[in-house]
This record gives structure tokens, C-alpha cells and sequence, in this order.
């Protein structure tokens, strides 16, 4: 026998099992009903690598974008992830940062998914400055993205315009949802809740394997050590790009958080054959989900375990 013969290769259910036992989650998640139902996010904005050539929508077509958007909600997603259109980006650093957004595309890519969903509605595209976050927040979201630290293309964050957004956030009515790509970051996010202007409950979502200069690697150990540290009342979400997706996915499933899928997250619905629909990333953690005893829930269902209006403030043109 060969050493190489001697090395376990565990199938991904064992790895899963394996790591939700190490985590507490397997058993609650086994009990059916035991976690509060799983809350997908989708991100249709982001153009994945996996995608043919021709066949990536821009930002500006509103149409198209929408349509891709409502392909992931119609298959189960509670809250959408939306980046519309820029004017202009700035280049500073080598982190592209949008300081023109283009906000007639925003009002209307909002308005084109609102009036055919239920959907929350949830602004991308953080790495922006406050008093440019601040001309989206008018557009009345439900929830935006909020960095406690870096932007992992580079984009740096001042402790002075994190209290901005804070200010900015409470001012709008619109839900923080924190992003974290290492547990510095989450060390950040609990210093600001200290001071008040982030409240329960808290909505953060968990970054693996986004670039190779930052963040960290997606393993449920790394998962771990920045969910342990979370406070309570905290719903948090895993998002992970490339073909640990399903894997993460799964982890957190059975450890009772939530998951963030879509195109952008270059999803492979089995190895080596990636998703080519934001509706197909959305049904594969529907079965995943199912297939660990975690129920689905509805938009109403998330609005009322992150303590969001039944209904969105609407902007008119």
C-alpha cells in the first residue's frame, strides 16, 4: 500500500457531517425545525467566471438584470443582493471605488424587482464614501451592505466614516448588513456595536475565499473562529466563491446559519459543472437545505427575524 493509498478522500457528505458535528450543528439540524428557517441571499450582480462569453448582462440593462434577479427569487431567495450602474469610477490604489452611481438605474432596477416580488431588498457595492452610500440609502432599501474594515478589492475604511455610515443607516431606517472577511474585521463590527449605532438584530455576512489577497481560506475552522465570536442576536450568512461553495453552504445549513448563492459566487451545482442561472444556485441550496432539515423561508419570513417592515417604503420617480 502506497502512502498516497493510506490518505482518507471523504466523500462531500462525510466532509459536511464531519465538519457540522465539529461545529454543534449537525444534530439541531437533524431534529428538523430545531434552527429558524434558512434565509437565501442571492447575488445576481456579479459576473461569474464560469459564465460563456456573450452571455454576462450589464450593469445598465435594467431588463436583463431584473429578470436574473427574479430567476433566484421565483426559486426561493428571500433577499436580493443589488448592485445597479455607475457613471463613474474612480481608481485609486488599485481598488475601483463607484462615487457616480447611476441612481435612475437603481430606482428602477428596485422598482422592477419589487413590483414582481416580495422580495428584501438588499444595495451592494460597499466600497463606496459615506456621502455617496448616502444618496442610495434615499433610495429606501431594506438593507446595505456596511464595511467594518477593508473591502476586499483594497478600499480602506476610516473609523470616522464608519460612524457616518452608522448615523446614515439609522437616519434611513435601513438595515446594516455587516460584511466581515476575518475575525480583525469582526473584532471591528463588535467595537461598533459597543457604541450604539448598530442594533439587534444584527445581520452579518461571513466572506470566504473572495480573492487571494484577502480574507481567508473556506474551511469550517475559519468559519468557526468568526462565528464564535459573534454576539447574540446575530444572523449571520456564509458566503464563499468557487468550488467550495456547496460545501460552506452546507456547513452552514447544519449550523444554523444562512447562505448567500448566485452567479457572482462562481457556483458548480456538482464538481466541475457550474451553475448558468441564478435560478438553478438558488435551487441547488434549496435541496441542499431540504436534504439537512432546514425549512425555506419566504421573504415575510426573513422580514420578520431581521425586525423589517412587512412592507418597503417605496421611492416614486
Amino acid at each position: 500500500m502506497t502512502r498516497r493509498d493510506r490518505i482518507p478522500n471523504p466523500s462531500r457528505r462525510e466532509f459536511v457531517r464531519a465538519a457540522a458535528v465539529g461545529l454543534g450543528g449537525v444534530g439541531a439540524a437533524a431534529q428538523g425545525g430545531a434552527h429558524e428557517k434558512l434565509v437565501i441571499t442571492l447575488s445576481p450582480s456579479g459576473q461569474s467566471t464560469l459564465l460563456p462569453r456573450g452571455s454576462q448582462y450589464e450593469a445598465g440593462d435594467v431588463q436583463a438584470h431584473a429578470a436574473a434577479a427574479l430567476d433566484g427569487i421565483n426559486a426561493g431567495a428571500a433577499i436580493v443582493h443589488l448592485r445597479g450602474a455607475s457613471r463613474n469610477v474612480a481608481q485609486g490604489r488599485g481598488v475601483s471605488v463607484l462615487n457616480e452611481p447611476d441612481l435612475e438605474n437603481w430606482r428602477r432596477l428596485t422598482e422592477a424587482v419589487r413590483s414582481k416580488s416580495k422580495v428584501i431588498v438588499n444595495y451592494g457595492a460597499s466600497a463606496m464614501t459615506p456621502p455617496v452610500r448616502k444618496t442610495l440609502l434615499a433610495l429606501k432599501p431594506e438593507a446595505g451592505s456596511f464595511l467594518v474594515g477593508h473591502h476586499y478589492g483594497g478600499m480602506v475604511v476610516p473609523a470616522d466614516a464608519q460612524k457616518q455610515y452608522g448615523i446614515d443607516y439609522l437616519a434611513a431606517g435601513v438595515l446594516p448588513e455587516v460584511e466581515v472577511f476575518h475575525t480583525g474585521d469582526v473584532a471591528n463590527f463588535l467595537a461598533f456595536v459597543e457604541t450604539g449605532l448598530l442594533r439587534p438584530p444584527y445581520c452579518v455576512t461571513v466572506f470566504l475565499n473572495y480573492t487571494r489577497y484577502y480574507g481567508v481560506p473556506a474551511t469550517p475552522v475559519q468559519l468557526e473562529a468568526m462565528v464564535a465570536m459573534l454576539p447574540p442576536n446575530t444572523h449571520w450568512t456564509v458566503c464563499v466563491r468557487g468550488p467550495k461553495h456547496l460545501d460552506m453552504a452546507a456547513v452552514a445549513i447544519a449550523r444554523g446559519g444562512h447562505v448567500r448563492t448566485g452567479l457572482e459566487n462562481d457556483v458548480e451545482l456538482a464538481p466541475g459543472r457550474p451553475a448558468r442561472t441564478q435560478g438553478e444556485c438558488v435551487q441547488r441550496i434549496v435541496q441542499l437545505a431540504r436534504s439537512l432539515g432546514r425549512e425555506i423561508a419566504s421573504p415575510d419570513d426573513a422580514r420578520q427575524l431581521l425586525a423589517l417592515p412587512r412592507a418597503p417604503e417605496v421611492v416614486k420617480s
